[in-house]
């Protein structure tokens, strides 16, 4: 029995029914325990963390309104409270599929169900106890990101028998791949596999294979370890990284999707599948994902005001134009949210004005002008206070003044963000596609899928098509550079078959004229100067 190595460290018991605390302490102290602290909530938790160092933590998984015993171990990890010499134990008695993969995901030392008998907390216990003691000095070499001394210490201990062979083999591979020695973690992994088909080998050869820039075999790993296991959800999130890496956007998500369906209270992962379905204006799919991330970001390490706001963003964009019943929902649910940030951010300007800002947009979108412009005043009194070399903020009010109808004003503060800052090429870009397409999502979308169809009928050789389409795809965006080079391009085309008629050289003109403001400076500025010199050589004759 491990006596003296209990009298030796220090314990925490998180949990908010006094019962099973004063239940554990006593099974503790059997064991030899003597220092023992306890928390009723997450939160105090973490204070007394903050106090005093812990050896081991029993915590419970759910404590009603306050954080969960995944969010105590996210939070104490994030700040780097926790040790890997430390022991953490969740505790539970949740049998729900969610809930145990939630937990098991964030990988706690170990899981232990409720109720807890004195034979079951010591076999564990003293197995834990027992690892952690062997592996000390390799867990503080972690601990201190010593990673060379950490990979001299597990060849050390492998050339000494350890009994703790797979942690250490497992350890090794792992400190090779995190310090960039890709070539002797793929080594492990691949004398591993060629004995036994381990799935941490296998998951650990794709992420190599992904960090060597093999992302087309490091998928095809990952998908075959999914067929097998379908259950191991960290396989999902690595396929999704090597799918978008590879430039899968769609299937990416679609893995993400599985991934949440299994395991629905990762919050990260949560929030990935929000921003990707963002990015591939799968509004609805976004907002559902935003929606879950909201919820579990609160008493979270992870929770932030963008957050939030990304989630009223996303619902904007998808109510935007949609009277409907169903819109006018969304557009509550918006404002609503939006109420709630404001009131749990009172003393940030930033997110007042970015709250406010939003809001004028939802309003906006549901067609009342008066409430937008009164929104967009509020947002304004905080504007020069918050927006102070902030360009981020500058672009999204930009893009709040054109959503109102507010063109010159938005135009202007563009015009002054670009003089600001000359040489951020980013920023430049995006601030040349906010005046390309001044417009909501949905019209930037319906644009951009013109756009298409009308270079797919180019391509074809259907000109006269063509150019119908991108008009109507002009109607909506008529600044967009792009799209004015490929009218003009089609037209120039059209040109070299039949003489332009009237209406096609007022087009051409039209397009000239827009795109006279390109600068030396726009990614587009020579393909301008090749059309325009060929429109000059048709219209000499």
């Amino acid at each position: 029995m491990l006596f003296k190595t209990y009298q030796k460290k220090k314990f925490l018991l998180v949990d908010d029914f006094d019962n099973f605390i004063f239940s554990l302490k006593q099974m503790l102290r059997r064991l030899g325990a003597e220092d023992i602290d306890s928390a009723r909530n997450g939160e105090d938790a973490v204070q007394l963390f903050l106090r005093k160092h812990y050896d081991v933590v029993f915590c419970d998984y759910n404590m009603g309104e306050h954080k969960n015993g995944q969010q105590v171990l996210e939070e104490l990890r994030f700040r780097k409270l926790l040790k890997n010499t430390d022991i953490f134990l969740l505790v539970s008695a949740e049998a729900a599929k969610d809930m145990v993969f939630g937990a098991l995901e964030c990988q706690p030392d170990g899981y232990i169900t409720k109720p807890i008998t004195q034979s079951i907390l010591q076999n564990r216990l003293d197995k834990l106890m027992e690892q952690k003691e062997a592996t000390a000095d390799i867990n503080r070499a972690i601990d201190l990101e010593d990673y060379s001394k950490a990979i001299s210490l597990c060849n050390q201990h492998l050339k000494a028998n350890t009994k703790y062979r797979s942690w250490t083999v497992k350890t090794l591979a792992n400190l090779y791949y995190l310090s960039g020695d890709l070539a002797h973690s793929k080594q492990i992994y691949e004398d591993i596999l060629q004995k036994r088909r381990l799935d941490w080998a296998r998951l650990g050869l794709g992420k190599v294979l992904l960090a060597e820039g093999n992302a087309q075999e490091a998928a095809v790993k990952f998908e075959e370890l999914i067929e097998e296991q379908p259950l191991l959800v960290e396989a999902y999130d690595w396929l999704a990284k090597a799918q978008r890496h590879i430039g899968q956007g769609k299937k990416a998500q679609g893995t993400l999707q599985q991934a949440v369906d299994i395991s629905p209270r990762a919050l990260l992962r949560q929030k990935e599948l929000a921003e990707i379905s963002r990015s591939l204006h799968d509004l609805e799919t976004a907002s559902k994902a935003y929606r879950h991330t909201n919820k579990l970001s609160e008493h979270s390490c992870h929770e932030s005001p963008e957050l939030y706001l990304d989630f009223t963003r996303c619902l904007s964009d998808l109510s935007e134009g949609d009277t409907s019943s169903q819109g006018q929902k969304l557009a509550s649910e918006a404002n609503a949210a939006l109420d709630r940030i404001r009131r749990k951010y009172k003393d940030d300007p930033a997110t007042q004005l970015k709250s406010h800002m939003v809001e004028a947009r939802v309003w906006s979108g549901q067609g009342k002008a008066q409430e937008g412009a009164k929104a967009l005043k509020q947002a304004q009194t905080y504007f020069d206070e918050a927006a102070k070399d902030n360009p981020d903020i500058a672009l999204e009010m930009a893009q709040t003044l054109y959503a109102l109808n507010q063109e010159k004003e938005a135009e202007q503060l563009l015009s002054e963000l670009a003089a600001k800052y000359p040489d951020n090429e980013k920023l430049q870009d995006r601030i040349e596609e906010l005046r390309d397409e001044p417009v909501s999502l949905k019209q930037r979308i319906k644009a951009r899928e013109l756009n298409r169809k009308g270079i797919q009928l180019y391509e074809e050789g259907a000109l006269s098509d063509g150019v119908a389409v991108f008009k109507e795809a002009m109607a909506i965006t008529p600044a967009h550079v792009g799209l004015n080079l490929n009218l003009l391009q089609t037209l120039i085309k059209s040109a070299a078959q039949t003489k332009l008629n009237a209406e096609y050289q007022g087009l051409a003109q039209q397009c000239l004229s827009r795109l006279q403001r390109l600068t030396p400076q726009h990614r587009q500025h020579k393909r301008y100067q090749h059309l325009l010199q060929r429109y000059q050589q048709i219209q000499r004759g």
